[in-house]
């Protein structure tokens, strides 16, 4: 039962402070989650408190490798429609 961070990680360093197992450090690249620390925030929290703050849509991973905070999470916006909105921005 661990969480994951990925490379899309921006380093804003919003999700350290939340975590309540401590299990967020700063790595070379980006942040890390170690799992033998984290606990999802069971016991503590209905929802991990790193993926609540995240800024990054898809930084976060489950154990299954799935994103928490999947695109549009934040937004609001389905992926498809981003998708259509950049589009029509870059053709002009």
């Amino acid at each position: 039962m661990a969480l994951k961070i990925i490379d899309t990680c921006v380093n804003c360093y919003a999700c350290e402070p939340l975590c309540p197992s401590k299990a967020i450090y700063k790595a070379e690249a980006y942040f890390l989650i170690n799992p033998k620390k984290c606990t999802e925030c069971v016991g503590d929290f209905d929802v991990p408190q790193c993926a609540s703050i995240c800024p990054i849509e898809g930084a976060i991973l489950d154990a299954q490798g799935l994103a928490i905070n999947p695109p549009g999470s934040l937004t609001g916006i389905p992926p498809e429609k981003m998708a259509e909105a950049m589009a029509e921005l870059q053709a002009h």
